[in-house]
């Protein structure tokens, strides 16, 4: 069944009465001249019109009405069970608050990682500057000195730039895809902010946090 609208029964009213009106003119017209063929065709219409406008809004009153009821039982009962989940409500209240505490925490976390990490970029980049304002630079074998992109190597050891976000990025990956595999935040981003140099740092510091983890 379609469903029927108040404003639609108002209009269907609307139209029946202007249909009455226009019949009793026809009707007038038609009783004062009952010989005219035309004045007869043009009562036979509204006739028609008259019949057909009233039936519709029998028919869209009749439908809204038994809809109204529907809706009226389902509100009711809705209203029922409302009642009846007060307990539950409380729950899922309790439930998205501790989730947002959660989120708030996480998000202070999350501040506090990226200020790490970029602190940790800052110092890599500071180090590969001293090298090159002492003239030392990697060339064929040297153990220490400053790569192109600015990362230094000290003792043979080289300290890559670090991409602090996408760290971040892909350890929400690794937990997103621990619970929904299909997710699309499941899937991290593999180009690193920052260059080679950076997305190499990046997956060290994501090696050492992996050790971090299971320790």
């Amino acid at each position: 069944m379609v469903m029927v609208t108040e404003e639609q029964v108002r209009e269907a009213e609307t139209a029946a009465e202007q249909a009455g009106r226009e019949l009793k003119e026809a009707a007038r017209r038609y009783a004062g001249n009952p010989g005219s063929v035309d004045a007869y065709n043009r009562h036979q219409e509204a006739v028609g019109r008259a019949d057909h406008a009233k039936a519709r809004v029998q028919v869209l009153r009749g439908d809204f009405e038994a809809q109204q009821a529907v809706r009226q039982a389902r509100a009711a009962e809705g209203a029922a069970v409302a009642r009846e989940m007060a307990k539950d409500v409380e729950g899922l209240t309790a439930s998205r608050q501790a989730a947002v505490r959660a989120v708030v925490e996480a998000e202070a976390a999350m501040g506090r990682a990226l200020a790490a990490l970029d602190a940790h970029d800052r110092a890599v980049r500071a180090a590969g500057a001293e090298l090159l304002k002492r003239g030392l630079q990697v060339g064929d074998g040297e153990e220490t000195g400053v790569h192109l992109d600015g990362s230094p190597r000290i003792a043979g050891t080289k300290w890559p730039l670090v991409d602090g976000a996408g760290v971040l990025g892909h350890c929400l990956a690794e937990g997103v895809a621990a619970r929904w595999p299909r997710h699309p935040l499941a899937r991290p981003l593999l180009a690193a902010y920052g260059g080679l140099s950076a997305g190499e740092g990046r997956a060290t510091v994501l090696a050492l946090v992996r050790a971090e983890r299971g320790r």
